[in-house]
């Protein structure tokens, strides 16, 4: 009998995970809301079911209501993606309480790696140096004691947050109490608290992808640089990262290798990491799968999500015996397509699909839930795709990514896709210059002066062009035509 998975998340990633299990011969339940109804993941599904309501509260972060599927149609797993309830630990233990297994790290691993603060305290407890925090806030008069020791600008963040949701910049005291009082307005910030972080906005965010069985063996592979985000999204991602050396490489190894053991982490995950003038400080680990795994995917040769399955039936690593580290043969280059204007402060766009395009290359990956007629919500996030090409060197990985986003069309909504094409223009991201504060420091946005409309609008003006010049020739072909002798009695002669 097939094994079953339930599957309670949407977009590319409810994508790669029908499209996983299937191949391994399970059967794949999908679970989505009603705006959700039209999307591909439902039409590729072996079954699927309808949330009441398309409320996030009603639907993916319904956990009551998702269990109670799970038992109806007999899961034997739930598979949650990433984001929604991906990394909560109550989600994770009532799933085990119920007898389901949960794809995922265990609910204590998770516990672990939510709290942020705690999870630096015992980093530092081992000897690894941490990225510079705060106490935790609970109210804006808590702000000036915790910036003793902070310069402006610095970052606020929840301490129960992922995805970059939530955390804000402040550029001096009073924004800083503003910014405080708006995340405490949320319930879950006001019950967990916020705190301060250091802002270094020349350093780079690195993130070391790994897998660790109940055996201790564990598999390294090559560090994904994240360091170009705008609002703390990761835009553009690549691997190896160009501002590390190997002594840097091995230190971050050996760090996580560390951390990993010390909170006994079974499972796939991610180690950050900011590192800036050879210093390598620790952040936070990514307890899900990610956008970016695809990275790591041409890197292995091998399918991440069916590795994180197998982890989580309790087998052991396939070929890794102690630690493991991959050797990078390709440069690879991630970028995030979203359903935003960038001539409108990157405002997220909704709309029908009126015709979708793309040419692919052997070296070139695209993954999205588009279709010509698929409608893109407002009510969710705007990411709607993820974009992927490799070389041999980095500079051929960014021709051929710059020649990719030139092949695609879409038509009914707003895109980033314009901006995509000028960032891989920009100098500095081409020499390898990409830092924290890339948008803000290195990418000047008055280059993103062409519209897609002027684009468009330039293509039918060459058309209506090509079509007059077309129709003068003919004219003038006929003219020559009716010059000849014997035209017009050829043409009037009843034989």
């Amino acid at each position: 009998m097939k094994e079953k998975v339930l599957i309670p998340t949407r977009g590319v990633i409810a994508l790669d995970i029908i499209n996983s299990l299937n191949s391994m011969g399970m059967e794949t339940v999908l679970m989505h809301s009603p705006e959700d109804s039209l999307s591909l993941p439902v039409k590729l599904a072996d079954r699927s079911f309808k949330f009441y309501s398309s409320r996030l509260e009603d639907s993916y972060l319904d956990g009551e209501a998702i269990l109670e599927k799970a038992r109806e149609v007999k899961a034997d797993c739930i598979h949650p993606g990433y984001g929604f309830l991906a990394e909560s630990p109550e989600f994770a233990r009532k799933c085990r309480e119920n007898g389901i297994r949960f794809i995922g790290p265990e609910a204590g691993v998770l516990a672990a790696v939510e709290d942020k603060c705690r999870l630096r305290q015992t980093a530092a407890a081992i000897g690894l140096p941490v990225l510079k925090y705060s106490e935790l806030l609970r109210s804006p008069l808590d702000c000036e004691a915790c910036d003793e020791g902070f310069t402006y600008p610095l970052i606020i963040k929840p301490l129960k947050s992922s995805g970059g949701r939530g955390i804000r910049v402040a550029d001096y005291r009073r924004e800083a109490q503003e910014q405080v009082v708006n995340l405490l307005k949320r319930e879950e910030n006001a019950r967990n608290g916020v705190f301060f972080e250091e802002f270094r906005p020349y350093a780079h965010h690195i993130e070391i992808p790994f897998f660790r069985d109940a055996r201790d063996n564990i598999l390294f592979l090559p560090e994904i640089e994240s360091s170009i985000q705008r609002r703390f999204q990761k835009i553009f991602q690549e691997s190896p990262s160009p501002n590390i050396d190997e002594r840097l490489r091995a230190c971050l190894y050996e760090r996580s290798q560390a951390l990993l053991r010390k909170i006994d982490y079974v499972g796939l995950g991610y180690v950050e990491f900011i590192v800036e003038n050879n210093e390598c400080l620790f952040s936070e680990i990514n307890p899900t799968f990610q956008i970016n795994t695809l990275i790591s995917e041409v890197h292995l040769s091998s399918n991440f999500l069916k590795k994180q399955v197998v982890i989580a039936r309790g087998e052991l690593l396939h070929d890794v015996q102690g630690v493991k580290i991959v050797q990078p043969k390709h440069h690879v280059l991630l970028v995030s397509l979203m359903a935003e204007d960038p001539y409108n402060n990157f405002l997220p766009s909704s709309g029908q699909i009126s015709h979708f395009f793309h040419y692919s290359t052997i070296r070139n990956v695209f993954k999205t839930t588009l279709y010509t007629g698929a409608r893109v919500t407002p009510m969710y996030d705007p990411f709607i795709g993820k974009i992927l090409t490799y070389a041999v060197e980095r500079p051929n990985a960014i021709n051929d990514m710059r020649s990719f986003l030139d092949n695609i069309i879409i038509r009914g909504i707003r895109t980033n896709l314009v901006f995509l094409k000028h960032l891989l223009q920009c100098e500095s991201l081409r020499q390898g210059d990409t830092i924290i504060d890339f948008l803000h420091l290195k990418f000047d946005f008055t280059k993103l002066r062409n519209s897609e409309e002027e684009a468009v609008i330039a293509a039918a003006l060459l058309a209506a062009d090509f079509h007059l010049d077309n129709r003068r020739k003919n004219y003038k072909a006929k003219l020559e035509k009716m010059k000849q002798p014997g035209f017009f009695k050829r043409l009037f002669s009843p034989y």
